[in-house]
């Protein structure tokens, strides 16, 4: 195959952004959902993230009528599974052959100052967990430290490396200038970059033939651009859009009954021309001129009424069905997305131990999963940072120090470290049982050592309190016993 031209390359890049995400599945048969075009999957997708999900169905002619009351009906499950997942995803630090003491790598926590890698890796996960994948991008900043910044998949765009999955063969980002008010894009090519401007009518990249050269990345695929793909590129909640749609109608119908049933229908019960058969010239009861006058509801108000007349006034339905039905679905979403139920429903905080345990243990195989399939693409990206910043050969062998899954009470945390003097080094006690960083857990280890120093004769671990002595026993004296 002839190597394609920059325009031929973007022309290329460009059309997959309104493509469609599948192909037709070949069984044929009928599927509810019609396969859609990228951009409109991913908008949808990230629609309900942000709490702004399509409106619930109603009859044709009635949506400004309900769109108020439809407004309401929305309830923004979604981004619980997803925030979920964020809090446990947080990445502490790296780890080098070169520097690989306690504390982890100094080049690697400067990147990680520089780019603000906790909210950066939140919004990049932020966006694959919710759209199925993302895309980070390091950025050379001409001798400076790199950096690195997530990027939205609606927006940028990548075809996989056909040897190296991990690796991109080819990229394309759009920005939008805010000061110019013009869209453009940038073209990745491995080693190389070119500017791609949109005048209204069509896109043209800039210098063909003169494009920036991306220098230092020869070995790990010359494209300053990361892919992060969730299992099989779907997002966490898409294959439960109908569960969380089927959510919000049973809201709907709930807002909707309470709303007909604010004012309860009132009627009189009798016969008003029993005393009128005989009279030719009564004239008829005006009863609406009886309701605002006679029968005004007010506290202090007297009704009189004739004999035989009766008042009837409907009641309320009763709406526990609804709600239980509703809570059933929400039960449903939290087990189909493993998201622990206490974190959507707080009244599961009350359940029992064995259920908690059995919700956490599901949580966290699937955190590990993720972490899992995002450790390949995030040792690239960390070795693209190296490799901006002149030092390559850091990214010879990384280590990644993640956050803890699980978050464990102090009781919990001071009664394991005891347990586990002689059993776990001090830097792993710091680590794994009170889940400190590596840089937290270097500065404790000084610390510590420096006390031992100045103060030899201070405890290194916690003492048990002392028992009070007992109080001693007074001696029985032998009874006189008197002689008959």
């Amino acid at each position: 195959m002839a190597e394609l031209t920059p325009q031929e390359w973007f022309d290329k890049l460009n059309a997959r952004f309104t493509k469609a995400t599948r192909p037709e599945w070949s069984d044929k048969l009928h599927r509810p959902v019609a396969i859609r075009p990228r951009n409109e999957v991913l908008d949808t997708l990230w629609s309900y993230n942000v709490g702004d999900a399509p409106l619930p169905q109603v009859a044709e002619g009635y949506e400004d009528a309900f769109r108020d009351v439809i407004r309401q009906a929305r309830c923004n499950y979604a981004p619980m599974c997803v925030n979920a997942m964020l809090d446990r995803m947080e990445q502490q630090a790296v780890s080098t052959l070169v520097d690989n003491d306690a504390g982890g790598d100094d080049v690697g926590a400067r990147i990680m100052d520089e780019s603000g890698f906790g909210a950066m890796t939140k919004d990049l996960f932020g966006y694959q967990f919710s759209m199925g994948e993302a895309f980070a991008m390091a950025v050379d900043n001409n001798g400076d430290t790199p950096t690195a910044h997530a990027i939205d998949p609606r927006r940028c765009i990548g075809i996989p490396d056909r040897t190296n999955p991990s690796r991109l063969r080819a990229a394309l980002v759009k920005d939008y200038d805010l000061v110019d008010e013009v869209e453009r894009a940038h073209l990745f090519l491995p080693g190389r970059r070119w500017d791609v401007d949109f005048d209204g009518s069509k896109w043209a990249v800039k210098n063909p033939d003169r494009p920036e050269t991306i220098s230092g990345l020869d070995k790990l695929g010359g494209i300053p651009i990361v892919r992060f793909l969730n299992p099989h590129g779907l997002g966490e909640y898409e294959r439960h859009l109908d569960l969380l749609d089927r959510i919000n109608d049973m809201t709907l119908k709930r807002l909707i009954i309470v709303a007909y049933q604010a004012f309860r229908q009132r009627a009189i019960i009798g016969d008003d021309d029993d005393d009128d058969d005989d009279d030719d010239t009564a004239d008829p009861v005006d009863w609406e001129a009886l309701a605002s006058t006679v029968f005004s509801a007010n506290p202090g108000a007297l009704w009189k009424v004739p004999d035989g007349f009766k008042f009837w006034e409907s009641q309320a339905l009763d709406l526990s069905s609804i709600l239980n039905a509703k809570r059933d679905d929400v039960k449903e979403f939290a087990a189909v997305t493993s998201t622990p139920l206490h974190l959507i429903t707080p009244d599961a905080a009350n359940g029992s131990a064995e259920g908690a345990g059995l919700m956490r243990e599901s949580a966290t195989s699937k955190i590990r999963d993720r972490r899992s399939r995002a450790t390949p693409q995030m040792k690239l990206l960390w070795r693209i940072l190296f490799a901006f910043s002149g030092e390559a050969d850091r990214g010879t062998s990384i280590k990644l120090h993640w956050g803890p899954i699980e978050f464990r009470t102090l009781a919990e945390k001071a009664s394991a470290s005891s347990q586990a003097v002689g059993t776990l080094s001090l830097q792993q006690r710091n680590e794994q049982i009170w889940e400190m960083s590596p840089e937290e857990t270097e500065a404790n280890i000084n610390q510590m050592a420096a006390e031992a120093i100045l103060l030899p004769g201070a405890p290194t671990t916690p003492s048990q309190p002392s028992q009070p002595a007992a109080a001693p026993t007074p001696a029985v004296e032998p009874a006189n016993v008197g002689t008959a």
